[in-house]
């Protein structure tokens, strides 16, 4: 009989899977209709000066940070000249939020800037930062307060890694799946990609393990700042003035966990504008299907009260409920078009909290050794060959942090992701038999292992697999479609996964000091290839 940990371990493994089902399920019906509304909180919440990081504590309490602002700054924001400290607002039945008062709670300091609060929801910790005022380098900490039978502890530095003679800030709370603490938080810190990068790190005791780069599928050379981990969808928020974007710092997110993500995208233009909009966080999700319902965020987005773009004030976002309405109803064959919610053109987007979609190999599959560039085995054949390698791949790692790394990808990537496939392919069976034609573009990847003639023809053979899985779904339900055109795939056979289009950052403690590199995490995730998008023609 299995233990209780083994219980709650496979438990957590199977949530984790059905959450990310329901999220494709959901966005593919409705989300691709959906957009959302920010709206700016009343004088209440909203100073003449800063307020940021508003978060949910429990089902009662909203906290947010604050600082006062001069009258005499007009452009520009004076930090050492004001102090922050943290705020709540109690909850009521009907949603409605009281006049905010300071934190009650014993983290605010006389000395120092409070803010960045986070809660774990499972025991209740409190996670946040202090600052020393005056500190022209602006250095902060995280701190935690431990959950009390009434109330939280005294307050006490995190010890371990996190902290030191740079920044650590915004810090947010993820459990692994067999309930490990993992905090990921913004740093300065030496040896990230450049500015402030997003790390994690490990939790045990109020002690903080290694920290490690979350790598650059998440982040650049510009800044990365205020991440929001949702452990319901097990996506990643973070705002980045990276190039690409409205303007100032946007909203982007990620799908994975630890160190092992997709490549991050910009969410919905109607969450970000011109300026910056961060400090974004999930308050309410659809009971049925882990879709995101609302929230908050701060944007120093100009107001009609100021217009300087000066500070930083609280928005509530959620979904329009009109266009929500509409379009969970199948419209008749006697609407307009214009009462149709929908366009020419709906491409899913990462916004959906989807693409790419990443499709996994072993080593030199399909057809090992062969050098045709097509197969007559499916991605289901290759898939099902990957997964029953889990045992070995788990026992050829380092150590048992490896290990249980190379446990999750197995989880989340080989198997979690092929069922997204199995949910993708029942959308696209549904729109075409309501007429649409659509387009998937897949790319195809190899690791470094062999010679680069050879991986190019290996990458057009796993996706010419993967088209084979395509045409025996349902004994060929989608293989008169892709005859007659219906159903286009425009395939880029990459070959050698280069490093500085990777999303591979690891450790230095994984894979590169196996017995054999094959089973190593940076190789298996070389070995795939990526759905990149999936374009929907009415």
């Amino acid at each position: 009989m299995k233990n209780k940990t083994d219980i709650i371990r496979n438990v957590a493994k199977l949530l984790c899977c059905l959450s990310i089902i329901f999220i494709f399920h959901f966005s593919t019906s409705n989300q691709l209709r959906a957009q959302y509304v920010v709206e700016r909180l009343g004088p209440n919440f909203n100073t003449p000066g800063s307020e940021t990081g508003a978060a949910r504590v429990g089902d009662t309490v909203l906290a947010y940070s604050t600082m006062e602002r001069r009258e005499a700054e007009k452009k520009q924001f004076a930090f050492d000249n004001a102090q922050m400290v943290l705020m709540q607002s109690r909850i009521s039945s009907t949603g409605k939020l009281s006049r905010p008062k300071p934190c009650r709670w014993g983290l605010n300091s006389k000395r120092d800037h409070t803010g960045n609060l986070c809660i774990d929801p499972v025991n209740g910790d409190l996670y946040f930062t202090h600052a020393r005022r005056g500190d022209t380098e602006l250095r902060s900490e995280i701190w935690t307060a431990r959950k009390m039978r009434r109330g939280w502890d005294k307050p006490t530095r995190l010890q371990g890694d996190i902290n030191g003679s740079y920044t650590s800030t915004h810090p947010t709370v993820g459990r692994l799946p067999d309930g490990t603490i993992i905090l990921y938080y913004s740093s300065n810190r030496p040896d990230g990609i450049g500015g402030m990068d997003i790390w994690y790190t490990i939790v045990v005791d109020g002690n903080c393990r290694q920290s490690v780069n979350l790598g650059p599928q998440v982040n650049s050379p510009a800044d990365e700042i205020t991440p929001y981990y949702d452990q319901t969808a097990g996506v990643l928020y973070f705002s980045s003035d990276r190039p690409g974007g409205l303007g100032g710092h946007d909203i982007y997110c990620t799908v994975g966990q630890r160190n092992t993500w997709q490549q991050a995208e910009h969410t919905c233009n109607c969450l970000n504008c011109a300026w910056n909009d961060i400090y974004f966080t999930i308050t309410e999700h659809d009971p049925a299907s882990g879709m995101p319902l609302s929230g908050y965020l701060s944007s120093n987005r100009p107001t009609e009260d100021d217009s300087t773009a000066c500070c930083n004030d609280l928005y509530h976002w959620s979904i329009d409920s009109t266009q929500w309405a509409e379009s969970s109803e199948q419209p008749d064959d006697t609407a307009t078009a214009s009462e149709i919610i929908t366009t020419d053109i709906q491409p899913l987007t990462a916004s959906q909290f989807l693409f790419p979609l990443f499709l996994y190999f072993h080593n030199d599959e399909p057809d090992p050794r062969s050098t045709e560039a097509t197969t007559m085995l499916s991605y289901t054949d290759c898939q099902r060959h990957y997964s029953s390698l889990r045992d070995e791949y788990m026992s050829r790692q380092n150590s048992a942090e490896d290990s249980a790394t190379m446990q999750l990808f197995f989880d989340t990537c080989v198997e979690g992701n092929y069922r997204l496939v199995e949910a993708l392919f029942d959308y696209i069976e549904k729109q075409l038999d309501q007429g649409a034609t659509i387009e998937l573009t897949v790319a195809g990847y190899a690791s470094p292992l062999h010679s680069s003639e050879y991986n190019q023809t290996l990458s057009e053979r796993r996706i010419a697999s993967f088209i084979n899985m395509i045409r025996a779904w349902r004994s060929g339900l989608l293989a008169n479609a892709m005859d007659d055109d219906r159903l286009t795939i425009i395939q880029y056979p990459r070959g050698i996964d280069q490093p500085t289009s990777s999303q591979h950052h690891t450790t230095s403690s994984q894979s590169t000091a196996n017995t054999d590199p094959i089973y190593g995490l940076s190789a298996a995730m070389s070995r795939r290839i990526e759905i990149i998008s999936c374009e929907v023609k009415h």
